[in-house]
């Protein structure tokens, strides 16, 4: 029996298969080919290599005023919430050139609300309040440090980690 599967490249799927098979991707597939592993690991939940290649885009890949918005729109459609920083953070550090050239006609509201949070962490210096315990200023990686040391899930948008972060503090 045959399955044909083709809403992803077969050069991609045997990525995926590779590494669920418990092969490591090579770094130069990850770079090169991020935006499609990223694509095809999210739609077959394999959320490490995700993950991996989430943190590759990000490495390889320089934020301009030119990509921002598409980089800021694919990183919330696809819930990397990495990337989504690495965003915001470009936007918080150049504020003032991307209200002069960038158009937020195509930017929904939610990350309207995520960018004024990314201003505002700027402007403070990026540090939290409470000691480290309000996780709506938290970076991305200390979100996911805290969730896989609570055995939770690291992947999703930073609101889901927020809210899953929240309620098992208030089970604890």
């Amino acid at each position: 029996i045959s399955v044909p599967i083709t809403d992803v490249n077969s050069d991609i799927f045997r990525i995926l298969l590779w590494y669920v098979y418990g092969g490591q991707t090579e770094e130069e597939a990850l770079r090169v080919h991020a935006k499609e592993i990223i694509d095809a690991a999210d739609k077959y939940a394999i959320v490490n290599l995700k993950l991996e290649a989430e943190a590759a885009y990000v490495n390889s890949t320089t934020i301009t005023m030119d990509n921002v918005i598409d980089n800021l729109l694919y990183a919330d459609a696809k819930n990397c919430a990495l990337l989504k920083e690495v965003v915001m953070d470009f936007f918080a550090e150049n504020h003032d050139e991307a209200v002069k050239k960038v158009s937020f006609d195509d930017v929904p509201g939610h990350l309207m609300k995520d960018l004024l949070v990314a201003v505002g962490m700027s402007k403070r210096g990026g540090k939290c309040n409470e000691k480290g315990k309000d996780f709506d200023t938290m970076r991305i990686n200390e979100l996911r440090v805290k969730l896989d040391k609570m055995g939770l899930d690291v992947d999703g948008s930073r609101e889901a980690m927020i809210v899953a972060l929240r309620k098992s503090s208030q089970g604890s």
